[in-house]
């Protein structure tokens, strides 16, 4: 088979805009993954997180517990893990 070429009548300056898809919405934030350095492990079990735009990110004890954390350091590379609400549930090994 030969290349296919545009139909001569569709295409010029008084043609009609090729059409586009649907742009895609954005990703719900429990869709989107973060991608975070911890900055510092409190005694609580808690931990703040430094995201990679720069936004600090406080990560509450039961998620930390939610990753199977024994221990985090800072400069550790971690996924956050958010709920339909925006809330941070999990904090996961990079991925």
């Amino acid at each position: 088979m030969g290349y296919l070429r545009p139909v001569p009548e569709q295409t010029g300056p008084g043609a009609p805009p090729p059409e586009r898809p649907e742009p895609r919405p954005e990703p719900t934030p429990a869709a989107r993954p973060e991608q975070a350095t911890v900055s510092r492990s409190l005694p609580d079990g808690s931990a703040e997180v430094l995201r990679d735009d720069g936004v600090l990110v406080p990560v509450p004890s039961p998620a930390v517990g939610a990753g199977g954390w024994r221990a985090l350091r800072p400069g550790q590379r971690v996924t956050l893990r958010r709920d339909a609400a925006g809330r941070v549930v999990a904090l996961l090994r990079p991925v």
